[in-house]
């Protein structure tokens, strides 16, 4: 049986407590047999709000990075499943924050909440005003910056495309789709956090 094989079989066989108590005394091999266990499905939920495989991924590995990093002084109470969807919860509400103009971000978190959360009349209007934010502020930026950033988020070209297609350089695209984001990134409301806040509760529960 491989390294591997012993591992699978071995996560049947321990509690959750148990890991624990071995990885707060810096048993490696109980933290993968715990990995093993929860990898799959902290991932597919990562991924399945993110719509982005790498980042899930990231997030996913940041998390129980930082269960070992902190493994001695680590104190979970109740449910370690409940606690690691709380840890995946919180860190893609704050990579979708940080990142809300890039990837369609604002369109990826409202159809999020709309579709996992009855929405409220409040709601619906903060949605519908920050999506006509955006669009007036994209409508009101430099003409070829927003040229740039439409051929980029709208049409979904490379920076090499779209180099090609305006004739400027590669790196001329970059500053432009740089300058776009933050354009409309500090243009964005204040509640902005509220709608942050109403998707961190849609987010799919643990079992």
């Amino acid at each position: 049986m491989s390294g591997y094989q012993n591992i699978l079989a071995k996560v049947s066989k321990q509690s959750d407590e148990e890991l624990l108590q071995q990885i707060a005394i810096g048993d490696q091999n109980s933290f993968n047999i715990l990995f093993q266990k929860y990898w799959e499905e902290l991932f597919v939920t990562a991924a399945k709000v993110l719509r982005d495989k790498e980042s899930a991924r990231d997030i996913v590995q940041d998390v129980f990075l930082s269960i070992w990093k902190r493994k001695s002084e680590l104190l979970i109470t109740g449910s370690l499943r409940a606690y690691l969807y709380t840890s995946v919860r919180y860190h893609c509400i704050h990579f979708i924050k940080k990142n809300i103009t890039r990837r369609d971000y604002l369109v990826i978190l409202t159809e999020t909440i709309v579709s996992n959360t009855p929405v409220d009349a409040e709601t619906e209007i903060y949605i519908k005003q920050l999506r006509e934010i955006v669009q007036r502020t994209v409508e009101g930026m430099p003409v070829r910056m927003k040229e740039v950033y439409k051929l980029s988020r709208y049409e979904h070209l490379t920076h090499k495309q779209i180099s090609d297609h305006l004739n400027i350089s590669i790196e001329t695209v970059r500053k432009h789709i740089q300058h776009a984001l933050h354009f409309i990134q500090v243009n964005l409301p204040p509640y902005i956090s509220r709608v942050i806040i109403i998707l961190f509760l849609s987010f799919p529960k643990a079992i």
